[in-house]
């Protein structure tokens, strides 16, 4: 969840802070106010609303008060569907920068750009609490400077520690893509709530994952899940393999075997999401050129050649999926029949199974890049599992 500008997000940077004064008003920003409770997490989505022409770039600095509110932040659905990235730095305590940018021209589209996950600690005083857009630039597909306004938000908070849940359905995220939906057997979710982890941070010891991390875990009906990290506001999980076959799923995140958290969850048989470079769940896909290099602007895979790619969320495998189960020689593969399309065409799969090395429920898909798809720095990849498909705005450098 945290990521940090660089390379061609750099220049981008410092092409925004050119921007001309004096110009018409292009681009509103929006903060929504909510009531919350002492202690618990708050949803607040950052909406983009452009009254004059395309906006091919944005940045702005969210400021907040530290010393009683925690951000997280995932990429809202304008930023997915303009094939952008999502990018996010800690300037100073309570002053995050956000940049949204891509290797392409596509204007954002109106909507969301982020959704900030909203952490008030549980001391906080019952007062308001402002979250305000600050230093906002923008450029047009053109790379000409745009105005920005930005709005202040507030976040009323009052009421008793523990008189909302510390995790809500919307903070069960697909731990590639981070959009919440259904789960599905072997897929890696991250969780962002309050207080429904250790602090410090937990990380397993000796092993790639653990069912305690800091005397928390998770169970799904009640079987525990493999924990890859587990923090305050956030823990790094898989579902249970056994939740197959089921229409829904009983979450409970307990401390020291006394329930903090609990949740009915639907269950598909398969949510696939790619897995990114930056961990935003969009922008470069985590994918391997033929020769093991990582994809990227500036080492694009060759059309007709193989790239490998890496998701989660497929569903059970045959043979059946183990929990927690580090890859070895046993090469499990979905159930469930997988493509891929690059550019919107059909790529042949080679392979599509368990990634050596890494913990069951991390698919690795070998395919090969069509020669009828585009050239570019950010050409579109989507993966289909069964009658799902993954969600928008992961690319694939081709050259």
């Amino acid at each position: 969840m945290k990521q940090r500008a660089t390379g061609a997000a750099g220049l981008v940077f410092a092409l925004l802070c050119t921007a001309a004064r004096g110009s018409t008003a292009a681009v509103q920003l929006s903060l929504s106010s909510q009531s919350v409770a002492t202690g618990a997490v708050a949803i607040v989505p950052v909406t983009s609303v452009s009254h004059d022409g395309p906006v091919s770039a944005i940045q702005f600095d969210l400021l907040y008060d530290a010393t009683e509110l925690s951000v997280a932040f995932t990429a809202g659905d304008a930023v997915r569907n303009s094939r952008k990235g999502l990018l996010a730095l800690d300037v100073a305590p309570g002053q995050k920068r956000f940049l949204i940018t891509g290797l392409n021209q596509a204007p954002i589209l109106d909507g969301v750009l982020a959704n900030l996950f909203t952490t008030i600690s549980s001391s906080a005083p019952a007062r308001s609490y402002r979250l305000s857009v600050a230093n906002a630039v923008a450029a047009d597909p053109n790379a000409q400077p745009i105005e920005v306004v930005g709005s202040v938000g507030e976040l009323v908070v009052g009421g008793l520690v523990g008189s909302q849940p510390p995790l809500l359905a919307a903070g069960v995220l697909n731990g590639a893509s981070l959009l919440p939906g259904p789960v599905a057997p072997g897929e890696v979710l991250t969780l962002i709530g309050s207080a429904i982890g250790p602090f410090p941070e937990q990380v397993p010891v000796r092993s790639a994952t653990a069912t305690v991390l800091g005397e928390y875990s998770v169970l799904f009906n009640g079987i525990p899940s493999p924990m890859i990290y587990a923090a305050r506001s956030q823990i790094n999980l898989i579902v249970p393999y056994e939740v197959n076959g089921k229409s829904a799923a009983q979450m409970q995140v307990n401390f020291g075997g006394q329930l903090i958290a609990a949740l009915s969850l639907p269950v598909a048989d398969a949510e696939p999401a790619l897995f990114t470079v930056d961990s935003s769940g969009v922008g470069p896909g985590a994918i391997l050129n033929r020769d093991t290099s990582v994809n990227s602007p500036s080492n694009p895979a060759d059309k007709g050649s193989i790239v490998s790619l890496f998701a989660t969320g497929a569903g059970q495998t045959d043979p059946p999926g183990m929990n927690g189960l580090i890859t070895d020689g046993n090469l499990h593969q979905p159930l469930l029949p997988v493509s891929v399309r690059i550019d919107g065409l059909d790529a042949e799969v080679l392979y599509a199974g368990a990634a050596p090395g890494l913990v069951s429920g991390v698919l690795q898909v070998n395919c090969v890049i069509p020669n009828d798809a585009h050239s570019g720095f950010a050409i579109p990849v989507r993966l289909i599992v069964g009658q799902s498909t993954s969600p928008p705005g992961v690319t694939l450098a081709i050259r």
